[in-house]
């Protein structure tokens, strides 16, 4: 990728990777790829997902063509103030869950849940110099989700459900010549959302309904061609309401008028988790060694509990190290990704206190091929591991091994969330691969298949909390065994870009239900899996203006 020149004389990459696209091709797609036929000019596909705030790049400029349709021009705004206005609106179905009971009064799982969510962003910035002023507004809501009522497995939760708040609000100071040393530099303070290298372990969700957002300091120094730094100090942003389980034989009141208030759209301003302190730094090389990219980091979690938030008491350093190669025509391209994790976490937030040692590894490495032909076809291998802890029952003594994946999103390698989120980064083994293709410039189409197994099979599936399926041996049935093998995920998604301003997405999940999750049993209730295979499927438009 050529390097764009800048007024000192140094260069930046009018490309620097945003890890773009919807369900599993997140982050998989050509970048090369036209919004709409010539001569109109290409550009990095945007997110399916409110993302007005990444299009202009205080360092390296505007990654994405301006929305056609857009209320800077129709309203004749000057240069120096942004408006942008988003919307997506999803439709997402659900058949014969995977998921085990929930505490009374939720009936045993099974049969299936609908929803519809709906995302509405405004965003708006004013550039003075140096200095930019920006916030973001942000309304998540979700709608047929059994309203008024938490009588169903799978009950809103604030992934799905934010209402009317702030995801951003900021301050920051950028110059793309600071001191005149041709490095770029950028300072920003206030409530933001991070998205850092890879994104599997700090990232901005992109199909998830709900964003993260962190309050305090990213600091970014750029040699553009040649390297990158980021450092941050923040604390997590708690979303209100929070939906809150209830251990067993607590209050079903509780667990009703939680999911009442997501699911009727109750509003609660979020807060800072003043408890909570989340830290890191991570530096990245560009073209290091025959187009080798590398990038190392740190993050730190130190975790408290606060107001409404019981937690596990984390306290995590996570190193890790990625090299990788970009994707072009004609070319093969790889990443392999290995992350640490050292420190204590609490066992239970409910049951009891007991502190653990926490050690836990993860990897990703995948391989591809992009064809130069027609429709621009891409074949990628993949594989996954993140281990897991041999017992999902407390044993005096014994070391946390479960993999936390921090603030990740699990669309980008394990499918898409909502109402599905069947897979994450924890305790799972799994090999896989995808094919992407374009019959037109305007179309983009993904398949993938993956199979799924647990690290360790005496550990729950779920994620860090275990909170999904454990295997039966563990409860109710010393004799019993239900293996490690979780299934085989069969997944297609597809794009039309209409144009910048609107785009449409659909996907379809199946779920062949394996051993493990046909005979895994709920850690509350004691209950059994339904055995029959899972459908997922959506479909959802983004608007831009």
């Amino acid at each position: 990728m050529k390097p764009k020149k800048y007024r000192a004389g140094f260069a930046a990459n009018p490309a620097l990777s945003l890890l773009v696209a919807t369900g599993l091709t997140v982050g998989m797609v050509d970048a090369s790829l036209a919004a709409e036929p010539k001569p109109k000019p290409t550009y990095t596909k945007v997110p399916m997902a409110a993302y007005n705030a990444l299009m202009d790049d205080a360092l390296i400029g505007n990654n994405y063509e301006k929305p056609v349709w857009n209320l800077h021009d129709a309203l004749h705004l000057p240069d120096w103030l942004t408006v942008g206005l988003e919307n997506r609106t999803r439709y997402e179905t659900l058949s014969d869950t995977f998921k085990p009971s929930q505490p009374a009064p939720a009936p045993q799982a099974g049969g299936g849940n609908q929803q519809i969510t709906l995302q509405t962003d405004l965003w708006i910035q004013a550039k003075f110099g140096n200095f930019r002023f920006a916030t973001e507004f942000l309304d998540a809501r979700a709608l047929l989700s059994d309203q008024g009522t938490n009588n169903t497995p799978n009950p809103p939760n604030n992934t799905m459900v934010d209402t009317a708040d702030f995801a951003q609000a900021y301050v920051s100071w950028a110059d793309q010549n600071a001191f005149y040393s041709g490095l770029g530099m950028e300072v920003k303070a206030g409530r933001q959302t991070l998205d850092m290298g890879s994104r599997r372990l700090v990232s901005r969700p992109i199909f998830r309904n709900t964003v993260n957002s962190f309050t305090g300091l990213k600091i970014r120094v750029l040699d553009y061609d040649r390297w990158q730094f980021n450092a941050f100090g923040t604390m997590p942003v708690l979303r209100y309401p929070n939906y809150v389980n209830t251990p067993p034989g607590g209050d079903p009141d509780l667990l009703a008028a939680n999911a009442n208030q997501l699911a009727n759209g109750d509003h609660e301003w979020d807060l800072e988790d003043t408890q909570t302190f989340f830290s890191g730094g991570i530096i990245e090389g560009y073209d290091l060694f025959k187009h080798i990219n590398a990038e190392l980091y740190l993050y730190n979690l130190n975790e408290g509990d606060s107001t409404n938030n019981p937690t596990r008491n984390r306290k995590y350093f996570t190193p890790g190290l990625r090299f990788y190669i970009k994707p072009s025509k004609g070319n093969f391209d790889f990443v392999a990704e290995g992350m640490g994790q050292f420190g204590t976490a609490q066992y239970n937030t409910r049951a009891n206190n007991q502190q653990q040692h926490h050690q836990a590894w993860s990897e990703h490495i995948e391989a591809g091929y992009s064809f130069d032909l027609p429709m621009s076809p891409r074949f990628v291998i993949e594989y996954d591991w993140a281990s897991g802890s041999k017992s999902s029952k407390y044993t005096p003594g014994a070391s946390d091994g479960r993999f936390d994946s921090l603030y990740a999103a699990t669309d980008i390698d394990f499918g898409s969330s909502g109402i599905y989120s069947a897979f994450q980064r924890s305790n799972i083994n799994s090999p896989g691969y995808r094919i992407n293709f374009a019959p037109r410039p305007n179309i983009n189409v993904a398949l993938q298949q993956r199979l799924i197994w647990l690290d360790s099979a005496g550990d729950c599936w779920g994620g860090a909390s275990c909170s999904s399926a454990v295997a039966p041996g563990l409860i109710g049935n010393p004799q019993g065994t239900s293996g490690s093998y979780v299934g085989d995920q069969l997944g297609i998604t597809s794009r039309y870009n209409f144009n910048s301003s609107l785009n449409l997405d659909a996907g379809w999940f199946h779920l062949f239900k394996g051993e493990f999750a046909k005979t895994g049993v709920s850690t509350a209730t004691g209950t059994t899996t339904p055995g029959g295979d899972t459908d997922y499927f959506y479909v959802q438009s983004q608007m831009r203006f």
